[in-house]
């Protein structure tokens, strides 16, 4: 294993237990990183995320799920933040699938189950300076490519950000511009966040669209069709300073009106299905006017594949659910029958 230098490293640990918090600050001692800033709740460390985030973060997510969660998905998601890429590991006592979805989908780099030893710290700190995996950006998620098999390739880069705990660990920080480094690679993640965006917005419209003209109205497709005016905001705000942006902009408002007044007509009863025809076509718009080099109907039949896929999806969960509530009201019945035969055999035996 490679000797690195751990002792110009800004690390800081976010530990409710103070027993915990104690232990691994010591184990981090040992591996020579003497910058190390230790909080007790995550509102005592959200200065990190505007003032100078650290190279290395271990948070823990026990004493405060919500609010740690929160704190990497603000890290990796806000524009403001000096370090966006800084390596996040997570620690719990208690691994369980639904929070191991959730951490997930936070953007953090790795998940460290308690108790820890020496040795587990310096493995997974090794593997964020040698093979740390690159980032993948969507409407609502910038963080690890997780995917076991990559769908979208092209339509979803890989993004190699700055990994300043490497720089730093290999003694090439004095080597490079760091501001600069960070600087180029938000602003491939903010273009990636306005493209995925745009997408997502005009999924939701192609998804609602069916159900928005049903009587009564789906209530499934009234909850997709709320969230585009969120897209629209999302990116909006990543539009950077320079340039000329009236297309995006005209599209975007656009969308969003005609999607509060959809919202309006659905409340009232009666949705005018050349209203919904009309989101759709805006919410093209607004796609062709973030990415006016990339073909439309390469776009449509992303976005068309993407809802058919989802709605195939959500077929199998509800066959699913069907199956095992069959499974469920069989073996309830089953249970009474056998319980009936119980019964009335020993009424013979007694009558015997």
């Amino acid at each position: 294993m490679p000797e690195y230098d751990f002792s110009q490293v800004e690390a800081a640990i976010i530990d409710s237990q103070h027993n915990t918090l104690r232990l691994l600050r010591e184990l981090l001692a040992r591996l020579n990183l003497k910058n190390v800033a230790t909080f007790t709740t995550v509102s005592d460390a959200t200065p990190l995320l505007t003032n100078a985030t650290p190279d290395l973060l271990l948070v823990d997510v026990d004493g405060e799920e919500a609010e740690a969660l929160k704190f990497v998905r603000t890290l990796r998601n806000e524009p403001g933040t000096p370090n966006p890429f800084a390596c996040v590991i997570l620690t719990t006592w208690q691994p369980t699938p639904v929070l191991l979805m959730r951490v997930a989908n936070t953007g953090a780099d790795d998940l460290l189950v308690k108790p820890v030893s020496p040795k587990q710290v310096q493995e997974r700190v090794t593997t964020l300076v040698e093979a740390r995996k690159k980032f993948v950006v969507t409407a609502d998620y910038t963080g690890p490519d997780r995917r076991k098999s990559p769908r979208d390739a092209t339509q979803v880069p890989l993004i190699d950000v700055p990994n300043t705990l490497r720089l730093k660990a290999t003694n090439k920080w004095g080597t490079v511009v760091p501001r600069k480094m960070t600087l180029e690679a938000v602003s491939r993640v903010n273009e990636q966040k306005r493209l995925r965006a745009s997408v997502q917005a005009a999924f939701l419209v192609e998804f609602a669209m069916p159900g928005l003209t049903r009587t009564p109205v789906d209530r499934m497709a009234v909850e997709h069709l709320s969230r585009v005016p969120a897209m629209v905001d999302e990116l909006m705000r990543r539009l950077p300073d320079v340039g000329n942006h009236a297309a995006i902009d005209t599209a975007g408002r656009s969308l969003k009106k005609i999607v509060e007044h959809l919202r309006a007509e659905v409340d009232a009863g009666t949705v005018d299905e050349r209203e919904v025809a009309h989101a759709q076509e805006l919410s093209r718009e607004l796609m062709q006017a973030v990415d006016p080099q990339r073909p439309l109907d390469s776009m449509v039949r992303e976005v068309t594949a993407a809802v058919a896929g989802y709605r195939a999806r959500l077929d199998q969960i509800a066959q699913a659910k069907a199956a095992e509530a069959a499974r469920a009201a069989g073996g309830g019945a089953a249970a009474v029958a056998g319980a009936g035969t119980g019964a009335e055999a020993e009424g013979a035996k007694a009558g015997a």
